[in-house]
């Protein structure tokens, strides 16, 4: 079987279990921010996060070339051979990645919303501005009052924050040379 010579597996492996680790915290942030059903933030999130991954590989094969020689050598040895050389590089790449795939989530949620033809009511939009308002000397929490940026950043944050913890596990209980 020679193109398992050239298959990264293992690469493979990690994205999925990346994948539906991100899907599965980011649906039930959603539901619980944004108020919307189950199936929904399932549906919203799995959709952005197999989209958010496409276009990261699309634009990681697409920038990788005009990348400097040291540079490329050691995100190619991490992502495709686990080599960790210099970690201050992976966690610049790690926090460019949190800001592209926050902005690409936030706006595909949009366009899918377009696509599925899903329109806000203007009335409901009206309650919303008017929660802001208060009532007559009634304070309004502004904790309950949560919008679609806010609840993307915060789905976001905590998909991020577990990898991590699971990247930083793996490196920390990985075995000398293995």
């Amino acid at each position: 079987m020679p193109f398992l010579d050239i298959l990264p597996l293992r690469a493979i492996v990690y994205q999925l279990l990346f994948l539906v680790l991100a899907i599965a915290i980011e649906a039930i942030v959603l539901q619980k921010r944004l108020g919307i059903g189950r199936k929904t933030s399932i549906q919203y999130t799995a959709t952005v996060n197999l989209l958010s991954t496409v276009v990261g590989w699309m634009i990681f094969f697409t920038v990788e070339p005009w990348l400097p020689e040291d540079l490329r050598s050691q995100l190619i040895s991490y992502i495709f051979f686990d080599s960790l050389a210099n970690p201050p590089v992976l966690i610049g790449f790690a926090f460019i990645s949190f800001i592209g795939t926050f902005l690409l989530k936030l706006e595909g949620i949009n366009l899918l919303e377009l696509l599925l033809g899903i329109k806000k009511d203007e009335d409901i939009e009206a309650k919303e501005a008017a929660k802001f308002q208060g009532k007559r000397g009634k304070r309004v929490n502004f904790a309950i009052v949560t919008s679609r940026p806010l609840a993307v950043l915060w789905a976001n944050a905590f998909s991020f924050s577990a990898i991590t913890f699971l990247i930083a596990v793996r490196i920390f209980f990985q075995a000398p040379g293995s």
